[in-house]
């Protein structure tokens, strides 16, 4: 029986095949556009060297509006949505209009066809090429785009050139069937790609999160907070905004993992971390594990009156926990000892945490189940 683990990671992996699929779908239709820009231009340009009427050629231009529009209105929609905002729904919708609006150029160039136009069918055969090319992630949407050029190709021949369905019903067939089986390695060596992209970027975020979360506790290590402590020392420099930082140590805990052992004081680290976490509620608080059983607190956007609310409630916290401490000689629970400190500006950052541990110390020197700010 598959468990919901497996079957959650292979949703998400689903999910964001699907996700760059859509995005190599949505560059193809990009370029796709670019290409018909620059074929709606020679075309325009051929017409006026054809042998033809004025009023013919007049008629023609009009044939050529619902194309500029719907390339206009795409262009105007990733300028301003943006290429990464655009769905599912409005691209499925441009490219049937693009594909629309190029079946109406092709009928207003066959409708000169009496006069034997040269170059429809090539250009039919050109728009085969370049939406198979651009849509090739996804085949459904492939053949519903190049089906109405391959049946206008072969339509178009079989009417000017010949009455006998042999050549175009074979071009059709041939054409189609090439497409179908290049897509197919295509789409393969694509998804094979797409695959090993997504594995790096997971490999990526799994070596990220080790190199900032700490393995016992789960929340960010020492090497985390010291930068995310420096950052939020440069936006409060820039904002002039309070900082303040809590370091957090237990008290006693060598005595406790002497007693209880080794498992029960990697236990007891895991709830201070959580109970921490619980207090700091604010999306750029930072809890960490300092090292040992000494944790840290970030407040930005804090000044020392609040600083000291916070060690408080982290205060009362640890002590609602009731976590059995036999071998402390203040509680019959744990507690912890906490050193508060203030950014200023000319304060490096060393200094800052050299200030909070000295107030630390103080804090376990005078008794420890307290708080101390500067």
């Amino acid at each position: 029986m598959i468990s919901e683990e497996i079957l959650l990671k292979s949703y998400k992996y689903e999910t964001k095949l699907k996700k760059e699929t859509f995005t190599i779908l949505k560059r193809g239709t990009l370029w796709a556009t670019y290409v018909s820009c620059v074929l709606l231009s020679v075309v325009l340009l051929n017409s006026y060297f054809f042998d033809a009427s004025y009023l013919e050629l007049y008629s023609l231009q009009f044939k050529f509006i619902p194309l500029f529009i719907v390339l206009l209105l795409g262009f105007m929609t990733i300028k301003l949505a943006g290429f990464e905002n655009v769905g599912v729904r409005q691209t499925y919708l441009y490219l049937t209009l693009l594909v629309s609006g190029w079946g109406y150029v092709l009928y207003g160039l066959a409708l000169l066809s009496a006069q034997n136009m040269p170059g429809i069918e090539s250009l039919a055969d050109i728009l085969v090429l370049v939406f198979a090319l651009a849509l090739f992630s996804n085949r459904n949407v492939m053949v519903l785009a190049i089906f109405p050029f391959l049946a206008f190709s072969a339509a178009y021949h079989s009417i000017q050139y010949s009455q006998v369905l042999v050549y175009p019903l074979t071009k059709f067939i041939c054409f189609f069937g090439i497409i179908l089986s290049g897509q197919k390695i295509i789409s393969g060596w694509f998804f094979k790609a797409v695959s090993r992209n997504i594995e790096k970027k997971k490999l990526l975020q799994q070596f990220k999160r080790l190199a900032m979360i700490d393995g016992l506790t789960n929340i960010s290590n020492r090497r985390h907070f010291d930068e995310v402590l420096s950052q939020e020392i440069k936006a409060s420099l820039r904002g002039e905004q309070p900082l303040s930082m809590i370091m957090v140590d237990v008290d006693f805990f060598k005595p406790l993992n002497d007693s209880l052992g080794h498992q029960i004081g990697d236990k007891y680290l895991k709830k201070v971390a959580s109970v921490l976490n619980s207090v700091v509620e604010r999306p750029r608080d930072l809890v960490a594990r300092y090292g040992g059983e000494e944790f840290v607190v970030a407040l930005p956007d804090t000044d020392l009156k609040g600083a000291i609310k916070v060690a408080q409630k982290i205060k009362q916290a640890i002590a609602d926990a009731e976590l059995a401490h036999p071998s402390s000689s203040v509680s019959n629970y744990i507690t912890v000892s906490q050193g508060i400190a203030q950014w200023h500006k000319g304060l490096e950052q060393n200094q800052l945490l050299e200030v909070a541990d000295h107030l630390l110390y103080q804090a376990k020197s005078t008794g420890r189940d307290r708080y101390l700010s500067d």
